[in-house]
């Protein structure tokens, strides 16, 4: 009796850490410190991102007071960002505009937390799951409740998350397009970190990922293992299975289990996808390369027809560099490569009808894209209280294939895509520049010029063409609604 006090009491007295909400102007200022390795750990393997962490760049009135924050408190923000545009990739030459409200109570041990983001890219997206008619178009980006014990917590709803080691990506699980609600809980200690995910995907929008109304379940775990300071090894395994009713699989939903051998001895079936990720700091701590390698679709090869698949898989690495140069200012490079297979998040269309294909709401659940590639590198310069800028640069080449791409494999042999007589090759090559910068709780500035080189190959016809394009952005915020609340 006296042990079960104990668990209840370190339950209980545990205060529920809380991150800002993804979706507010200090995001760029978030991943600026992420790549110069000045943020504060996501979490204990920092390979979990659904929320701005602790930072020690900029100045302090950048970040929510971590003092207030420390005590049962209620957190509220209202931000309302516009500009202007000139050939932007979704809204031309439109002005901006973006509207949001961020909430979160801490109160002991619980967090609940809600975030109404209004977007007017939303005009343009044809898989935004709301009324198309309406003036301005928002939803509720995120809206859960959590609870904190010394080594985990339990959260139920929805919220913006990468797991990997990229903040703002991830090939295998990522709240790309939209946010999800879900059950997830960790446990982790000081060697390890755990996260186990499951969710139930909607019928109403299915029709995009499923011809029938079936019902889709998602499932999800990482492991990942901290041996030394400077390493983080993690390994993944998720699920994509339906059924027409009644309970999913207990197999499935069991967190502990291994999906890649129940999967390939064939005990439910389901499209599984598995995968590796690592955080490696060689030498020093101001130098980090990390990672992540996925194989979608995995299956034991039979040696039928059936089974002999394109390859699925993709990469992600990312070099990164603080301080490389000798400077009074903050300053950081990064290089990054990013690699999608063709086929990547497909499967046969027989699979697709029955929902398996690694989708909801008509795009991927990990990365947005497949077929491709891109490089990208960049310079960025900190100023010590208010202002930071960016030098950029990638290369790309993107293929005519979408996580949508159908394989007309009915058509001819089961199993293998049907490769189309009409080929698509974009390459596209970008030089820009961007500044930030902020006044204590009330204005941001953004400002991106960007040249794009472009040339394109279809059906062997030849076009190559530059852009010139302009974002400027001015938000306005009040980021010091912080009340405390009675213990």
């Amino acid at each position: 009796m006296k042990r079960i006090m104990i668990i209840i009491v370190s339950f209980v007295a545990t205060l529920a850490a809380e991150t800002v909400q993804n979706a507010n102007w200090r995001y760029p200022y978030y991943l600026m410190a992420r790549d110069a390795l000045a943020a504060e750990k996501s979490s204990v393997s920092d390979m979990f991102h659904d929320g701005i962490s602790g930072v020690s760049l900029f100045d302090k009135s950048l970040w929510p007071d971590s003092v207030k924050m420390s005590h049962n408190h209620w957190y509220f923000e209202p931000q309302f960002s516009s500009g202007g545009n000139y050939n932007d990739p979704v809204l031309g030459n439109e002005a901006p505009l973006e509207i949001g409200f961020l909430n979160s109570i801490v109160y002991h041990n619980v967090l609940v937390r809600q975030t109404l983001h209004v977007d007017k890219t939303y005009d343009y997206d044809q898989f935004y799951p709301a009324h198309p008619d309406r003036i301005v178009r928002g939803r509720i980006e995120e809206a859960f409740i959590q609870a904190n014990w010394k080594h985990g917590m339990f959260r139920l709803g929805r919220t913006e998350r990468n797991w990997g080691p990229f903040a703002d990506r991830s090939l295998f699980l990522s709240s790309n397009p939209y946010t999800y609600d879900a059950f997830e809980w960790q446990l982790y200690s000081r060697i390890f970190e755990f996260r186990h995910l499951f969710t139930a995907f909607p019928l109403k929008h299915s029709e995009w990922d499923a011809d029938g109304e079936i019902n889709r379940y998602f499932t999800a775990h990482v492991l990942n293992i901290m041996p030394a300071k400077w390493l983080t090894l993690g390994v993944f395994e998720s699920l994509l299975f339906t059924r027409h009713g009644g309970f999913p699989d207990f197999s499935y939903v069991n967190p502990f289990s291994i999906y890649s051998v129940i999967n390939t001895n064939m005990e439910g079936d389901g499209n599984l996808m598995i995968g590796v990720l690592w955080d490696i700091k060689p030498f020093t701590e101001n130098i980090a390369f990390k990672g992540q390698v996925v194989w979608d679709d995995f299956q034991v090869d039979n040696e039928v027809v059936t089974d002999k698949e394109p390859a699925h898989w993709g990469m992600d690495m990312g070099l990164y560099w603080r301080n490389p140069v000798p400077l009074q200012l903050e300053n950081s490079v990064k290089l990054e490569y990013n690699y999608r297979s063709k086929w990547l998040y497909t499967v046969p269309d027989a699979n697709t009808r029955n929902g398996e294909r690694y989708t909801y709401l008509g795009k991927s659940l990990g990365f947005a894209e497949n077929d491709g590639f891109n490089v990208n590198a960049g310079y960025t310069v900190i100023g010590k209280n208010y202002w930071a800028a960016s030098l950029h640069g990638g290369y790309g080449i993107k293929g005519e294939n979408s996580p949508l791409s159908k394989w007309n494999d009915l058509q001819h042999t089961p199993g293998l895509p049907y490769e189309d007589t009409v080929t698509t090759e974009i390459r596209t090559a970008t030089i820009g520049l961007t500044v930030n910068a902020y006044f204590r709780d009330y204005v941001n500035i953004a400002f991106t010029f960007d040249n794009v080189f472009t040339k394109s190959e279809i059906n062997g016809v030849k076009d190559s063409d530059y852009e010139p394009r302009i974002n400027a952005t001015v938000t306005l915020h009040y980021s010091d609604l912080i009340i405390k609340l009675p213990d």
